[in-house]
């Protein structure tokens, strides 16, 4: 709008879209982003790039990849892949147009809430997993893919770029998660998890722990044929006792 202002400026001027004479449209300009920790009701025109927004890095986690089902323990990848993100913030986030990708999925959520220290399991087949979401896409990658997590503005919360640990004497993610019936887990949230050496194969068998804790090693002698054996042991300490050759574990001769 072009007005005479002399009234009101002395002289006559340019009323500019804040509706100041002479101005720059500088007073009504700010954040207008409803989303920005800086948005300004009162502004009419939108800044150049002057929006703040929360940073999420590090508090919404990509905490568990079931990429490739242990099939002899009838666990199909059609029916139990899965991804599972935890809130390893102090407070609730909403999820509302943030969007989870990999190779053959592109998933945006709507309205939802993962409270503080929750998880929430994005999956193949949400039927098999109570409380999960469906992402609607179709298979992870069985050799190796890249999971991306953005929140609503564009920023990238969370990558994982994940192998099978069989590409080469590099190649150091474990390979139990490989349809040896275990998932790839965070061993915690609280670690990098662009690095290899932050996971582990589920000891959780098979399936892992999809909307849990990740499963921890239970050490103990882990041999059926040991006096002591543990059947809860998952990983074998080198504390296994043996029978006597001719007597059995109570002493007694056979």
């Amino acid at each position: 709008n072009i007005e005479d202002c002399a009234g009101d400026c002395g002289g006559a001027a340019e009323l500019d879209e804040c509706g100041e004479c002479g101005g720059d449209n500088a007073s009504c300009t700010g954040c207008t982003d409803e989303n920005a920790l800086n948005y300004d009701p009162e502004s009419s025109i939108p800044c150049d790039d002057c929006c703040d927004y929360q940073d999420y890095d590090g508090s919404i986690v990509i905490n568990e990849i079931n990429y490739n089902p242990g099939a002899s323990f009838e666990q199909s990848d059609a029916d139990y892949e899965f991804i599972e993100l935890y809130n390893n913030f102090d407070v609730a986030v909403n999820l509302l147009g943030w969007n989870l990708s990999a190779t053959n999925i592109n998933f945006y959520f709507d309205d939802f809430i993962l409270n503080a220290g929750e998880y929430i399991v994005l999956a193949r087949n949400s039927e098999i997993y109570p409380g999960s979401i469906s992402h609607g896409g179709t298979s992870l990658l069985n050799d190796g893919d890249t999971i991306s997590l953005i929140d609503a503005v564009g920023q990238v919360v969370d990558i994982v770029s994940y192998s099978d640990g069989f590409q080469g004497d590099d190649d150091q993610w474990p390979q139990g998660a490989d349809a040896g019936g275990a998932t790839l887990e965070l061993i915690s949230p609280d670690l990098d998890n662009s690095l290899a050496s932050s996971w582990q194969a589920s000891y959780q068998i098979p399936g892992g722990t999809p909307g849990y804790e990740n499963s921890q090693a239970v050490y103990g002698c882990t041999d059926a044929d040991a006096c002591n054996y543990d059947a809860e042991a998952t990983s074998d300490d080198d504390s296994c006792e043996y029978a006597e050759e001719n007597y059995d574990c109570d002493g007694n001769c056979v």
